[in-house]
């Protein structure tokens, strides 16, 4: 599954608690602002060799957005 990853570098990015890193948390809620969404997609990109669109970003507001589109995005390329 991927929540434990993104918990695990959305925490080290924000120097949140990974237990309060859940599905429906809210990304400005955790202290996410854009600047660090950025760094944090980074990561997650290098972390699964994906590639996001930057204009994803604005989408993305929860923790469950930012799993759900990762899966889609490995599922296309194993495809």
């Amino acid at each position: 599954m991927t929540l434990p990853k993104v918990a695990e570098i959305i925490s080290n990015t924000i120097s949140c608690p990974q237990e309060n890193i859940v599905m429906d948390a809210r990304l400005e809620d955790l202290g996410l602002d854009s600047l660090k969404a950025i760094t944090v997609l980074y990561d997650l990109e290098e972390e699964y060799d994906i590639e996001i669109p930057n204009e994803l970003i604005e989408s993305m507001k929860t923790v469950a957005d930012i799993v759900n589109k990762i899966d889609d995005l490995r599922d296309a390329a194993a495809a």
